[in-house]
């Protein structure tokens, strides 16, 4: 009898460990609206100056490659939102989600998540450079 408690006190325990872990593995997300926009002119795709090498709050890490493309696609109340140009972008934690970058003030912030509408955001802030 003892045994069976000690075994149950076990399975509970490496269950709540997992459920635990794989809460802190998700990537952190807040529902936003994107405002598309304005004008007719087309966004111009930007380049970025300088390779960025992300450490994620999930663990995972991402690269920003040195003279990718990326296109305004709006702004959330976060900042300006641009996409990935002839391109994907992913950050990852629990599941794998689609992203855009996030920037004011000239800082990456976070990312927005399109699928879900919503903005995940980037502790700290890492500081990013775009050119026409």
């Amino acid at each position: 009898m003892r045994q069976y408690k000690y075994r149950k006190f076990l399975r509970q325990g490496i269950a709540l460990c997992a459920s635990m872990l794989m809460a802190a593995c998700a990537v952190e997300q807040v529902p936003v609206k994107l405002a598309s926009r304005m004008g007719d002119v087309p966004a111009q795709p930007v380049h970025l100056v300088k390779q960025i090498n992300l450490q994620l709050d999930t663990g995972y890490t991402r690269t920003l490659k040195s003279d990718s493309m990326w296109l305004n696609a709006g702004s959330v109340e976060q900042g300006e939102v641009y996409r990935p140009y002839k391109d994907v972008f992913t950050v990852e934690g629990a599941h794998i989600h689609e992203a855009y970058l996030v920037v004011s003030d000239h800082k990456l912030v976070g990312f927005y998540l399109p699928a879900e509408q919503a903005f995940s955001p980037l502790r700290p802030g890492v500081p990013i450079a775009f050119q026409q």
